[in-house]
């Protein structure tokens, strides 16, 4: 595989994809082996000013940082200082967790596989700088109500413990806490992650504090974090700093590249040349199926990180996070491989909350389609440049229409095709190439008029990866699933 060909997509296809999901920029790290090999920022980190997205722009990682959080815990574990099938009730002090479905104890292991019952919550957040951790946490239970519209939406307890996955930030929320009393050193969280993930890492730019305020953070890292903003179609909205009260599930801050290594050392076992952060044990543990995450056997849960495919070439962990009201971070690891890539996009779209369509979802999604496609043996370099993407597919759906999906048989003339080409009215600003249109309309009347026949056109011409840009371009993200044959 050759990294270059990778870049060189990116450089193509990253623009295009911010322009797609209007979002202001996004950094990437590629990471290979034991070190980041590749790194670049795109559009801006700050559109009031024009300051540019760079590889050492700051960001904020929302949820992405939960593997953080889980390494700590596992770090105590492989310390003899907690068990994964202990009462977690045995170590938190006066502080009480209790199912009121009934059931067994909570165990660690139930929380780093969001197994405990606890419901979905937004981390208990607030305009101001959180209280104490093991505060709020006994507040929460107390109340015994999630946070979302005073409680009204979403329970605080959803199942028996073990019943089902149902992530849960204040379950995260109580690992965090865990490793504030258990860790031998009695230092706070942060603390912990700073001195025994971040510096042996070499992770400089990286901080995990219980609040993004400067009481809290290096004013070096503040001054080099992007701007975030919440976004719906045609809006651009810089909102007032959130902090997570529930920090141990999403508050930390970092770039791109301290992540990658991060994410090595987890693909490598637990190590990052001469460090180590876990056990090889544990660290494959980490990154193996520990339960399920719902009816697709393929998908699957570690400790805390999402498992795909294990067991298959196919295999890959990943998780991701979106930090209130304004950035999303992706990270995607393929361990025997030892090759990791993350990204961070300073946009939370307001629409459609919990739909992976929205644009902070898809711009992230959409890059990381080209890294795996290079993954997998491939040249993600685009086949057609933007104008006769766009167009070309523009020409198979026109195609489509007037043949295929209609049963229609015989082939449109040439006539027939210069008229339509001459006809068509194209919007100002918009790419457009009349004769890959054209192309793409020759190609579907030539073709057997199935969709295994649509299947094969479409990946001789645009492969996976671009097509799941063009499609969403063009507003027809059905399309590449119907011939793509998902």
């Amino acid at each position: 595989m050759n990294p270059t060909h990778l870049t060189e997509a990116l450089d193509v296809l990253v623009p295009e994809i911010l322009a797609l999901a209007k979002a202001p920029g996004m950094n990437i790290a590629l990471g290979i082996d034991d070190r980041v090999v590749w790194a670049k920022g795109y559009g801006h980190a700050d559109l009031a000013t024009g300051r540019p997205m760079t590889p050492e722009t700051v960001g904020p990682t929302g949820s992405d940082a939960k593997p953080y959080t889980a390494t700590a815990v596992l770090q105590l574990l492989d310390r003899g200082l907690i068990g994964l099938d202990d009462p977690i009730n045995d170590h938190l002090g006066g502080l009480r967790v209790t199912n009121p479905h009934g059931g067994r104890e909570i165990t660690l292991r139930d929380l780093l596989t969001h197994r405990s019952g606890l419901g979905s919550d937004f981390a208990f957040s607030d305009r101001v700088p959180p209280i104490a951790l093991g505060d709020l946490l006994q507040k929460i239970l107390a109340e015994g109500r999630t946070d979302a519209y005073g409680g009204s939406v979403l329970p605080l307890w959803v199942t028996p413990v073990g019943a089902h996955y149902q992530y849960s930030n204040v379950g995260i929320g109580l690992i965090g806490y865990l490793v504030e009393r258990l860790n031998p050193d009695g230092v706070s969280f942060s603390e912990w992650l700073q001195g025994n993930l971040f510096a042996p890492l070499g992770m400089a730019s990286t901080c995990f504090p219980p609040a993004q305020h400067p009481d809290h953070v290096p004013a070096d890292l503040l001054d080099r974090r992007s701007t975030g903003y919440a976004t719906l179609d045609g809006f651009q909205f810089r909102l007032p700093q959130i902090h997570a009260g529930l920090y141990p599930a999403g508050g930390a801050l970092t770039t791109p590249s301290d992540h990658a290594r991060f994410l090595l050392a987890i693909a490598g076992g637990g190590r990052l040349g001469d460090v180590s952060i876990l056990t090889n044990t544990t660290a494959e543990a980490m990154v193996s199926p520990q339960a399920g995450r719902g009816p697709d056997p393929d998908n699957t849960i570690g400790y805390v990180w999402n498992v795909f495919q294990y067991g298959s070439p196919n295999y890959h962990i990943g998780h991701g996070g979106e930090y209130m009201w304004g950035w999303n971070q992706v990270s995607r690891v393929w361990p025997e491989r030892q090759i990791a890539v993350t990204a961070s996009v300073n946009q939370w779209d307001l629409g459609d909350l919990g739909s992976s369509e929205r644009p902070s979802h898809l711009a992230g999604r959409l890059m990381l389609n080209v890294v795996d496609a290079w993954v997998h043996g491939a040249d993600p370099r685009p086949l057609r440049s933007e104008a006769a993407a766009r167009s070309y597919l523009a020409g198979v759906i026109v195609g489509d229409r007037l043949t295929a999906r209609l049963g229609i048989t015989a082939a449109p003339t040439g006539f027939d095709l210069d008229a339509i080409v001459a006809a068509s009215s194209v919007a100002a600003g918009t790419p457009w190439d009349a004769a890959a249109f054209r192309s793409g309309i020759g190609d579907v009347a030539a073709a057997d008029g199935t969709l295994a026949g649509m299947k094969k056109l479409m990946g001789q011409n645009l492969p996976a990866h671009h097509l799941a840009v063009v499609q969403r371009q063009l507003g027809v993200p059905f399309l590449g699933n119907m011939v793509s044959g998902k």
